[in-house]
């Protein structure tokens, strides 16, 4: 599958990745990628906001597009040192938790 059509059907890419990675697999990535998580039943993407440090109009919770998600995950983002340092290349578990991703977005048909 290309990255254009993996975007545009993401809210069924990302069911079936929940389903492929698991929970705690797929929530560590969101974490890592913007402090993101997974909604109770698994079915959105939420980061949440905290207004002791921003102020209590920017309170509680965000929601996140699910093809945002997917559109990073598949550019060179998650590897960019400036963000993860400089040990991120030599990160197995890592490389091989965004490799385990992409390949299964990827082969979705």
């Amino acid at each position: 599958m290309e990255k254009e059509k993996a975007v545009k059907d993401a809210d069924s890419i990302f069911a079936r990745l929940l389903q492929s990675l698991g929970e705690d697999d797929l929530n560590e990535i969101l974490f890592n990628w913007n402090e993101s998580e997974l909604n109770e039943d698994g079915t959105e993407i939420f980061i949440y906001v905290d207004s002791r440090a921003y102020g209590p109009q920017t309170g509680g919770a965000d929601k996140v597009d699910k093809s945002e998600f997917i559109e990073w995950l598949l550019s060179d983002a998650p590897f960019d040192m400036s963000v993860y340092g400089k040990d991120i290349l030599e990160d197995k578990e890592w490389s091989d938790l965004i490799g385990k991703a992409r390949t299964f977005i990827l082969s979705t048909n």
